[in-house]
């Protein structure tokens, strides 16, 4: 099973075609959610949507919430994976259009409210609460307040098919809830500054990280290639890690390649200062400097050197440091974002 076969059944299916401002049958989004609880336990259609989002962080988009890895043309239905680390949670929010939901690996816990008497008594009203195991497929059909969450210890992923008219402000609007969490408002320059390129070089390391995990445990026939893929986008560390875990051998990099690390912006602006028995290193952001790394103050050459050039080798770090140290210093800074490696 692929993502086309999915895509053929909302086609078939009488879902609303672009631009129409109709929402589907209950009936036609059941008939859907079968289909789709099929494919989520299906690990090639699982390793195909792999491979769109595998584009998709490649591409360096921005990501705020859940960013569709595709979209289908003809109903401009939306596909995205969702993220979750220990403890995640988008906090309780509002669909107003109907969206499918499959937890794909892991875990979550759905917390849902009673959407009228929220908003008559003016605070959240629990509803319903489900536990939703890996495979499980679960839909929003009518306006609905839900909380979703990671309980667990361990990442989980999940699968998110949403109605083109998800969002849109309803005709029975009330005023604003005061509990209900909204979309992060981000000033419109933001995108623009150097830092936005280290928070979405951090985001694709995550995405890169789990993705990874969940293909080397995969056997199907894309999957090694995925996983290449998922070691070519990744960090030092991550591809060690990926090497690790292959099934089968992967090049990783030679210890007598050229350690290289360049900043992710040309622009961006970095500062070295002393904190008790640290060096820290910080960073220029659209709302001031922010602390990136705290090290041993015997590293302080090493930071005041990585503040100021935009460009070295990992093995000319000054200072009195050991080999593992200034190993330890390079993927630490491939950690934060602020560098990348350089490979030719």
């Amino acid at each position: 099973m692929k993502l086309q076969d999915i895509c053929e059944v909302f086609a078939t299916l009488p879902f609303p075609a672009l631009g129409d401002r109709a929402h589907p049958e209950k009936s036609s989004v059941q008939a859907a959610v079968a289909r789709v609880a099929e494919a989520v336990v299906n690990d090639e259609f699982l390793a195909d949507c792999i491979a769109w989002e595998l584009r998709l962080l490649e591409s360096d988009r921005p990501r705020r919430g859940l960013v569709p890895f595709f979209t289908l043309p003809s109903r401009g239905l939306r596909f995205a994976f969702g993220y979750w680390p220990p403890g995640g949670t988008p906090g309780p929010h509002e669909h107003t259009a109907w969206t499918i939901t499959a937890v794909c690996r892991n875990e979550l816990e759905v917390l849902t409210y009673d959407r009228v008497e929220s908003y008559r008594r003016r605070q959240l009203v629990p509803k319903n609460q489900f536990h939703a195991t890996s495979g499980k497929t679960g839909y929003i059909y009518d306006p609905c307040i839900h909380e979703p969450k990671n309980v667990t210890g361990d990442w989980s992923l999940s699968l998110h098919i949403i109605s083109p008219r998800d969002g849109e402000q309803l005709d029975d609007s009330y005023p604003p809830l005061p509990d209900l969490c909204f979309p992060a408002s981000v000033p419109a320059d933001e995108d623009k500054h150097p830092f936005s390129h280290v928070i979405r070089a951090r985001q694709r390391e995550t995405g890169v990280r789990q993705l990874a995990r969940i293909l080397a445990a995969m056997v199907v026939p894309q999957a090694p290639e995925l996983l290449e893929t998922c070691f070519n986008l990744g960090s030092t560390g991550t591809r060690r890690r990926i090497a690790r875990m292959a099934p089968r051998p992967i090049q990783s990099d030679s210890a007598k390649s050229p350690w290289v690390l360049a900043r992710t912006h040309k622009d961006l602006v970095l500062r070295s200062r002393r904190d008790g028995g640290a060096v820290c290193l910080d960073v220029e952001t659209s709302t001031g400097p922010v602390e990136q790394l705290a090290i041993n103050d015997l590293a302080r050459e090493a930071i005041d050197f990585v503040a100021k050039e935009p460009r070295f080798n990992v093995d000319a770090l000054p200072g009195t440091l050991s080999e593992e140290e200034r190993e330890v210093i390079g993927e630490t800074l491939e950690e934060t974002g602020l560098f990348y490696r350089v490979r030719e």
